[in-house]
């Protein structure tokens, strides 16, 4: 069978060949269908690519004509309609209803059309999300502390604990006591991590008075960045907390023990985490993929906390679990009535109950308050601003002169000037560092951010330009490693303990001066490697604000590009901005930030659905 649409697709732009590819397997497989069946698993699949889980039938069209603007090309005017490619799914073997039949794909009961695998991902962690929502047997175990204990538990004072004692984070330290599901959403600075602390010192102090043991709890993060921020942010705050609470979180990956050439992971679902409790952060960075590992290897009894901003970027490969979690949750506003209820009695506070009760948005929290920026602070308003989509109130910011946050439009060849003239003379002083430590505090003072990784505006430019003007002042060759080299990894490297998103600096060692590249472990110590072994690392000056999701700054420099571009979204620019501790640069015109404002993430899944059905 020929499919001459699928092909021309292709010729096209509208179609990459993996997409097209599978179009043709399946088209040659259902030909009495003729090219309608390829022609949507191959729109799939294209799907996927942009971080979708799956296609919903009634967006088929729209989303091949997003496709043909993106590869500037004109749409064939012969697509299928959607009643044809309904009818087609309806009657091929081909396609489930659901993971009961072997099949390539799944057509759902809400017309959403799934590649198989990425169907079972879904309802693998809808399953395990859902069985945690409908368990109520720790809030029998709550009932038996009286409110007036629980009380004194959250009033102790202990070093784990903020001075900050607002009832967003003490609704997230009761709801983590009686749920083994738990969604906790804020921005930068509302507190979260002080939040987990404070629960996790609940969790065990009510430990006896439940008559359990104290809880094995695990720490994780999808990047190893930010799996090294978190346990830093914990070493410095955790005091005197408990030693059954623990200041190191590992990957994802390397909880679950993946192994990266086969595939298969250490735990599973025959294989359980031997924990009780896991707090994974920064969870908007989880894909369904590894959600969906994560969930398989979890035991029936074991809690999950996700701790995130659901206003982040999604992850970049598909799903966008954490922000359809949050935003479904969030929708509704307050608790069931009975969960009201015992709140009140617990906090004597009043709380608000839902209009529309349902079990997901009962185990989320949104910490509302911010303890970083004040409510004069640009970048604070600025992040409200970009979080809202109000353009008129982040330009007014952005326009007021402050040096907090300032916004300077820059042409291709004015942004490669000041990278060479402003920015690498900042990054030299890496070289000069006396040590490790005082080399990564230098890193983090400042970092450019780019919205794209290729063009002009994109970070290997970006790059780049810095790489040469450090080469030039060091006399390095064009290959050759120098001190005060920023670098990261491009990939999890189990051999030498590292993880995408690592970031190491070269420096000179102190018995003969060679050059070591110096990582900091999870723990907070340092180790240092020969540049020799490093095969996946490329230079960390500029970084896409993906790379950069985890990491924190004192000022950022965002750069944005001259045109539009489909990556431009609200939530892109509302993360690299907080990004930055105390001073934010946005090289943009007005124009594309009012364009990337006006444009927010959108990723079709059933999960959301699934759980507040």
């Amino acid at each position: 069978m020929t499919t001459p649409l699928i092909d021309r697709l292709e010729a096209l732009g509208v179609l990459q060949a993996v997409d097209a590819a599978l179009g043709r397997l399946l088209a040659v497989k259902s030909a009495d269908a003729g090219e309608a069946l390829g022609v949507a698993a191959a729109l799939v699949s294209a799907a996927l690519a942009r971080g979708h889980s799956c296609l919903p039938l009634a967006a088929l069209h729209d989303f091949a004509a997003d496709l043909a603007i993106d590869a500037e090309a004109k749409l064939p005017p012969r697509l299928p309609t959607v009643e044809t490619v309904r009818a087609a799914l309806s009657a091929s073997s081909l396609v489930a209803r659901d993971v009961t039949a072997a099949a390539a794909l799944v057509f759902d009961a809400e017309e959403r059309i799934y590649l198989r695998r990425y169907y079972v991902y879904e309802q693998t962690v809808a399953e395990a999300l859902r069985a945690r929502l409908a368990d109520s047997s720790l809030a029998g175990d709550i009932a038996h502390i009286d409110p007036p204990a629980l009380r004194a538990a959250l009033a102790q004072p202990a070093a784990a604990r903020s001075r900050s004692d607002d009832l967003d984070q003490r609704i997230a330290v009761l709801l983590a006591l009686r749920s083994r599901f738990l969604i906790i959403s804020g921005g930068p600075g509302s507190g979260k991590t002080t939040t987990v602390l404070r629960l996790l010192s609940l969790i065990v102090e009510t430990a006896p008075m439940r008559g359990a043991p104290p809880p094995r709890i695990a720490l994780a993060a999808p990047t190893g960045k930010a799996a090294a921020r978190l346990s830093e942010t914990l070493r410095a705050r955790a005091g005197d907390a408990d030693s059954a609470i623990p200041t190191a979180a590992a990957t994802v990956h390397r909880l679950l023990g993946l192994n990266p050439s086969s595939g298969r992971a250490r735990f599973d679902r025959r294989n359980p985490l031997p924990y009780d409790l896991v707090v994974i952060d920064e969870a908007s960075m989880l894909d369904l993929a590894l959600a969906a590992r994560l969930c398989e290897a979890l035991a029936p009894p074991t809690r999950l906390i996700l701790l995130g901003d659901r206003d982040q970027l999604a992850a970049v490969e598909a799903g966008r679990v954490f922000g359809a979690l949050s935003h479904a949750a969030g929708d509704t506003a307050g608790y069931s009535p009975g969960l009201a209820q015992w709140l009140e009695n617990s906090l004597l506070e009043n709380v608000d109950v839902a209009a529309a009760p349902n079990a997901l948005a009962d185990a989320y929290v949104e910490l509302r308050g911010n303890h970083r920026f004040t409510a004069q602070s640009a970048i604070g308003r600025l992040a409200v601003a970009l979080r809202r989509g109000d353009v008129e109130n982040a330009l007014s910011v952005l326009y007021e002169g402050r040096n907090e946050a300032l916004m300077l439009p820059v042409t291709a060849a004015e942004l490669t000037q000041r990278t060479a003239a402003e920015i690498a003379p900042g990054y030299a002083e890496l070289a000069g560092a006396a040590d490790a430590d005082a080399a990564f505090a230098v890193a983090d003072r400042f970092r450019l951010l780019c919205a794209l990784r290729e063009g002009p505006f994109g970070a290997r430019a970006l790059n780049a330009e810095v790489e040469r003007e450090l080469r030039r002042r060091s006399g390095a060759g064009a290959d050759e490693w120098y001190a005060g080299r920023l670098v990261i990894v491009g990939g999890n490297d189990y051999r030498l303990g590292l993880f995408n998103g690592d970031i190491g600096v070269a420096l000179p060692s102190g018995t003969d001066g060679a050059l070591e590249v110096w990582f900091r472990n999870a723990d907070g110590s340092l180790r240092a490697l020969p540049p020799l072994v490093l095969s996946a690392c490329e230079p960390a000056y500029a970084l896409t604000v993906h790379k950069a999701q985890g990491s924190e700054f004192d000022e950022v420099a965002v750069v944005l590009p001259e045109r539009e571009s489909r990556v431009l979204t609200r939530e892109l620019v509302y993360t690299a901005v907080t990004r930055a501790r105390k001073k934010v640069r946005l090289w943009a015109s007005a124009d594309i930030l009012a364009k990337a404002m006006a444009r927010s993430t959108q990723r079709w899944s059933g999960l959301a659905a699934a759980l507040t059905r």
